[in-house]
């Protein structure tokens, strides 16, 4: 027999490796291999209160992997709270091993119990000898991502009320009573006493073409003002927004918060009638303050006042999501949906009572991470108008502009500063006819020059935010297929995409610079903008309508790169990012995008690093489509 026999080991080292080909990635990693690597193996008994690693004690020689118990990772200023955790299953410290350095954080025992403890010399045979445990602990950021680890990395201890909103829970699993039922033609003091003794929130409305919601807010609001003899299927709200049974409780929050509603309509496959009414305080069980709730106080503001209250309501629900492990994409997009409908307040508001001739056609447009649906706690506005109608185009501008710039002052008001780079509705130059944006559209698309097409890119990402949405259809059809049919085009953007390199080292290290006094990233520039430059040229190559880029990563070819890791990659960018802001928010402080990558831990420093190295990957990916 050889040394790769288990039996051949010591006893410690044969109790390790029996654990640990329990665990991932060491159940996939070839018997003898992992039998050689573990001879100088064992379990280590961790107590609580140990300081297992801290950067005092240089670079680490031993790898640990942990069978039980908790590991926190601390700070300076962190007063105690711990800016990870690790449990069962998880492996440290892996950046500071390979990159031969000391730690960046104290790894103090939270919960006593066990863990596999290697020398860093057998760490390293192991990886020579393993493609599956390199690969594991160079390059592959979704292995990590889809084990929740990195979730655990960033956001520490996700025990708070924000863990209710788990991606991986059924709405089923929410649903703890049947929704009352009645049919349509039940009267409102009916449907009142009979709700008052099932108990709950909404009614499922019988109507002779479907289903409906009822609200006990209806019942009491609608029921004051109606004969007594008025109908369920009078003040029911029809064709309700319908969500499936299996659909995660993150999901159906996004789908509430994008709607601005209260209540979804629950259906189940194989059923003819819906399962029930999903109430929002279902999904949070908490007395605070919802994204329904938000558009429900949005749509009642009659003033900046009262929006500038709401406002100061996000960042907590955006706290109560990180909590929770959600992705960066469903809660750019509960935020976004925030902004969108305080947007369209704001609009509504100005617009209202404004003498525009009738014959006047418009829509607002957004650009950028808000017509993405991508935008954090830090950011400001993209915006723009397009309009139509029998009036020349300097006499529309003419009532157009007011209106715009009151707009535009006031969302700086509540919070979304003016755009540095006058990408306004209130700057004439981007308040135009449909026409005006069509040959502006076919000069930066037939002949424009790289400085043109750099400041125009942003047109590429847009949404009709509120007004005429058959005019903003015909806005976007002025480019969506001439930039799919002109390659030529698509090249000059790639070209201008490139100059953004991701911010590593020529031997994989991180590049940073000096902004106002402080050194680090730019996450947002550095980080998430290779991806979603990229992500638009591979849309407008389709002539695809998807604006988010976690959509439009899907269009990258499989063989050139991983759906999966793409969006791995640029999801913890951007979670990482809005963890920054949420942090600068808490403490006081101004969000920025600036982060210093020496204040992560070794493990986030490591995903980082390979989410940059997919950028680049993504970048050459460009380069070899487009031929630069």
């Amino acid at each position: 027999m050889g040394d790769h026999d288990p039996t051949n080991l010591p006893e410690d080292a044969r109790e390790a490796l029996v654990a640990l080909r329990e665990i991932a990635p060491f159940d996939r990693i070839d018997p003898g291999v992992l039998s050689r690597s573990m001879r100088r193996g064992r379990i280590r008994r961790l107590e609580r209160g140990e300081v297992l690693l801290e950067p005092r004690m240089g670079p680490p020689k031993t790898f640990f992997v942990l069978l039980s118990g908790r590991v926190d990772g601390l700070v300076d200023g962190s007063d105690g709270h711990p800016v990870w955790s690790l449990g069962r299953g998880d492996s440290f410290p892996l950046g500071a091993l390979m990159e031969r350095r000391p730690v960046s954080t104290r790894q103090v025992v939270a919960d006593a119990g066990q863990a596999v403890a290697l020398p860093a010399d057998a760490f390293e045979r192991l990886r020579r000898e393993s493609e599956a445990f390199d690969d594991f602990c160079t390059r592959r950021i979704g292995h990590l991502l889809t084990r929740g680890l990195v979730a655990e990395e960033i956001e520490g201890d996700a025990g708070g009320s924000g863990a209710l909103l788990d991606p991986a829970t059924p709405i089923r699993a929410r649903m703890e009573a049947r929704t009352l039922t009645l049919d349509g033609g039940t009267t409102l003091a009916e449907a009142a006493r009979e709700l008052e003794s099932h108990g709950g929130e909404a009614i499922l409305v019988r109507l002779s073409d479907g289903f409906g919601i009822a609200t006990l807010r209806d019942l009491a609001f609608r029921g004051l003002t109606r004969p007594a003899d008025t109908t369920l299927a009078e003040i029911a709200t029809r064709d309700p927004v319908g969500i499936d049974a299996d659909t995660s409780l993150l999901e159906a929050a996004v789908s509430l918060a994008e709607h601005g509603f209260h209540h979804l309509l629950v259906t189940e496959r194989g059923r003819d009638e819906p399962l029930g009414v999903l109430d929002e305080g279902a999904l949070y069980r908490v007395n605070a303050m919802t994204p329904g709730l938000l558009h429900q106080r949005i749509g009642r503001a009659r003033d900046i006042e009262a929006l500038a209250d709401i406002r100061h309501e996000v960042p907590g629900i955006v706290g109560a999501l990180l909590e929770s492990g959600s992705g960066f994409a469903p809660i750019s997009r509960i935020v976004s949906g925030i902004n969108d409908a305080i947007a369209r307040r704001v609009i509504g508001l100005t617009f209202e009572d404004a003498p525009l001739p009738a014959e006047l056609e418009w829509c607002w447009l957004t650009f950028g991470s808000e017509a993405r649906s991508e935008q954090t706690l830090a950011t400001d506005q993209d915006n723009g108008l397009v309009f139509d109608g029998p009036l020349d185009p300097q006499t529309a501008r003419d009532h157009l502009l007011p209106l715009a710039r009151r707009v535009n002052e006031a969302l700086d008001q509540l919070g979304y500063p003016l755009c540095p780079g006058n990408i306004m509705a209130g700057n004439p130059d981007l308040c135009l006819s449909v026409d005006e944006w069509g040959t502006r559209f076919r000069g930066w698309i037939d002949q424009g020059t790289p400085e043109h097409l750099l400041k125009a890119s942003i047109f590429f990402d847009a949404r009709g935010l509120a007004g005429s949405q058959s005019l903003f259809e015909q806005w976007a059809s002025a480019w969506r297929e001439p930039a799919r049919k002109n390659s030529r085009f698509r090249r000059q953007l790639a070209a201008n995409a490139l100059r953004n390199q991701p911010p590593l080292t020529l031997f994989g290290g991180f590049r940073t610079r000096s902004r106002g006094g402080q050194r680090g990233i730019d996450i947002k520039t550095e980080g998430a903008t290779p991806f979603v430059d990229a992500a638009r040229i591979e849309a407008l190559a389709e002539g695809a309508q998807a604006t988010r880029t976690d959509q439009r990563l899907a269009l990258v070819p499989e063989r050139a790169l991983p759906a999966d890791d793409l969006t791995a990659a640029y999801d913890f960018i951007q979670r990482l990012r809005l963890r920054h802001q949420y942090a600068q928010i808490q403490r006081g402080e101004s969000p920025d995008n600036l982060i210093d990558p020496d204040r992560l831990d070794g493990l986030t420093q490591r995903l980082l690093k390979e989410s940059f190295r997919i950028a680049r990957k993504l970048q050459q990916h460009l380069a070899i489509a487009y031929q630069l």
